[in-house]
């Protein structure tokens, strides 16, 4: 990382909450720029102020976004529209703007329609997060061993697309770069489908059950307890490939369940073998 060229002298973050704020607080540690700005809601400036970060603090997102090498949007995907529609006339050519959000079609519409190409636009999606949420919950270290995966303009040039590589790279993370298509059909298998399978478990399951729950039960719904308001606009914008995605699980539990019915032992044997081999793989990532 350290060979690569870093052209950037300030970088603006819009949305100091769980992403926002991490990646302020790992652009402060790591020295990323010469100025930081934050674009925050007046109602949080006041704790961006007691938080310690050395960066300028605005809430007119237009002003936030002046003169800045490198706009990272870190809004709920039903925010960024309203968001881009002020800061469009601020940007010009020789500013990269990217996101965090973890639906990119969408995303990607929203950017050719109001930024165009007169714009240098890239999506990105890190894997990292929490269930919690809020600046309160931030930390510099989030991005560490994880992998962002970006999904760049057909317009944008190969400088571009370096400088959000090795952003994310110098916050501790991989990239690879897709499709926002490809995208979001793999996120909607191991991110929006799981969301929505721990939240049905948790509907699903008697109130009585829940007083003897361990350790195992709370792991497997840990991420039913992110924010709902959130995950709804997610599994709105992406419910096509969740749709597909959640049909192909039904018709895999329903052939585990016509196992366990027929007391079929090799057959339980072989899912459950397959199954561990493939956990433990991912382990090794």
């Amino acid at each position: 990382m350290k060979d690569k060229p870093w052209l950037v002298d300030q970088i603006t973050v819009i949305g100091p909450g769980l992403m926002g704020g991490s990646i302020a607080k790992a652009c402060m540690e790591r020295a990323l720029s010469k100025r930081l700005v934050i674009g925050a809601r007046e109602d949080e400036l006041a704790l961006l102020k007691k938080s310690g970060l050395n960066a300028a603090f605005y809430n007119d997102f237009g002003l936030s976004v002046k003169g800045s090498d490198l706009v990272v949007l870190c809004v709920p995907l039903e925010a960024l529209k309203p968001i881009l529609l002020v800061i469009k006339d601020f940007i010009g050519p020789e500013t990269i703007v990217t996101d965090v959000t973890s639906v990119k079609r969408e995303v990607i519409s929203l950017f050719s329609e109001i930024l165009t190409e007169k714009v240098q636009w890239i999506g990105s999606h890190p894997m990292a997060g929490s269930e919690k949420s809020g600046f309160e919950s931030s930390t510099s270290r989030l991005f560490e061993g994880s992998i962002t995966i970006l999904t760049p303009g057909s317009h944008v040039g190969s400088q571009a697309l370096d400088i959000v590589k090795t952003f994310w790279e110098k916050l501790g993370s991989k990239t690879i770069t897709l499709s926002a298509e490809e995208h979001d059909g793999l996120v909607s298998e191991i991110s929006h489908l799981p969301h929505l399978l721990s939240a049905v478990l948790m509907t699903t399951v008697s109130l009585r059950s829940l007083t003897v729950a361990g350790p195992g039960f709370r792991d497997i719904t840990r991420i039913a307890s992110g924010c709902p308001h959130l995950w709804k606009s997610i599994l709105l914008a992406n419910r096509h490939s969740v749709y597909e995605a959640g049909k192909k699980f039904i018709l895999d539990l329903e052939e585990a369940l016509k196992i366990l019915q027929i007391g079929d032992e090799k057959a339980l044997l072989e899912l459950l073998n397959k199954a561990h081999i493939r956990r433990k793989g991912l382990d090794k990532k």
